[in-house]
């Protein structure tokens, strides 16, 4: 049961700082290309901390990178209670993506190992993520970040007294391209779909502000999507994962155009659980593949995070560009590169002689 608690009490602490700092950067007077290069830089410290610590964790105990993770991200987090300008917003920030990038791969390894069920594991990262939001939108904004850092606190204390040490050293040298070169037409798509979906959440907040939601309900359909991913990744567990994956990126393209033409917040709730839906087949999809095709379980579950957070930073970037047309371009330039990635995705597929050892060595745990 650990596992799942951490995947719950972990993402909700980190997603209530998410999903509030916008607000606050908007406060502090930040424009919208200071908000773009202040979410850019916390995914960039995320990028190399995915990276670095999702490959480090392949030689050494795993347990010890998630209790580290969790603790560090507490105290990133709670240095956010006194920020009172920019430049202290940007630079907890840019901690905070370090520390929230040392656990997240070592967690996932852990689980595997263990327990193949992905759906239900990745069910419970998004039902923390929904009760982040519904932190961020519930708490008084003077006590979001302390209310944030307890959460990450209690998960580090779960970390350390519910999970045992694991050690599965790779006979490999650290530095090693192949889980990249065995996987690299999965984790390109996946970059440009989220490149595009980032440059919209970059001002999600602040569009459903716009729109005319109150904070409370900028909390509530933020969280929306993730409650809907905890129904739609326990159902689509026993599906394929190529079929789940060209599903995600195909439905994603719709959502986006919905996206552009909606007109008042009410109109985002239906469009959140497709939303939801389409990230449920993508995100559960790529993940079964990539357990299944690498023996470098960390390594591979890192890098899916280091996309991720790659293309938050070029998708901040991008809205930093395609946020001076408007919000309607925004939505429409995001259909754009999902397209592009679903493309890359459906007339260039993986190979059979892509795969590694580890799909034949749990064939009975391959999910399909």
């Amino acid at each position: 049961m650990s596992p799942y608690l951490l995947q719950i009490l972990a993402n909700a602490g980190l997603t209530g700082a998410v999903v509030y700092v916008p607000l606050l950067a908007r406060q502090l007077g930040a424009s919208p290309a200071q908000l773009g290069l202040m979410v850019g830089g916390y995914q960039g410290m995320l990028f190399l901390s995915s990276t670095l610590f999702g490959r480090w964790a392949e030689f050494a105990d795993r347990k010890r990178f998630v209790v580290a993770g969790l603790i560090a991200s507490t105290l990133a987090i709670s240095a956010h209670v006194g920020v009172r300008s920019l430049p202290g917003l940007f630079l907890v920030r840019l901690a905070a993506g370090m520390c929230a990038g040392v656990f997240p791969a070592a967690l996932i390894a852990y689980f595997y190992e263990h327990n193949d069920r992905l759906g239900r594991f990745s069910a419970f990262g998004a039902m923390g993520w929904a009760v982040g939001a519904l932190i961020a939108g519930a708490v008084a904004s003077g006590h979001i970040f302390a209310a944030s850092a307890v959460v990450l606190g209690l998960a580090a204390v779960v970390a350390t007294v519910g999970l045992r040490s694991q050690r599965i050293p790779l006979q490999q040298p650290f530095l090693d391209v192949g889980v990249f070169r065995r996987n690299w037409r999965l984790y390109v798509s996946f970059l440009l779909r989220h490149l595009g979906a980032f440059s919209v959440w970059t001002i999600f907040p602040v569009y459903m502000v716009d729109l005319g939601a109150s904070r409370l309900w900028v909390g509530v359909i933020w969280a929306l999507n993730p409650l809907s991913q905890f129904v739609f990744m326990n159902l689509f567990e026993r599906f394929g994962e190529k079929n789940l994956i060209r599903a995600g990126l195909i439905v994603s393209i719709a959502v986006f155009v919905a996206f552009a033409f909606a007109t008042d917040y009410r109109q985002l709730i239906p469009i959140q659980i497709v939303l939801a839906l389409s990230w449920s087949c993508l995100y559960l999809g790529s993940l079964k593949q990539l357990m299944r095709r690498n023996t470098e379980r960390s390594t591979a579950a890192g890098m899916l995070s280091s996309t991720l957070s790659l293309a938050a930073v070029l998708g901040a970037l991008l809205e930093s560009v395609t946020g001076a047309f408007g919000y309607r371009a925004v939505m429409l330039v995001a259909a754009g590169f999902a397209t592009a990635g679903t493309a890359l995705f459906v007339f260039f597929p993986e190979s059979d002689s892509d795969s590694s050892a580890a799909s034949r060595e749990r064939p009975e745990n391959a999910g399909e």
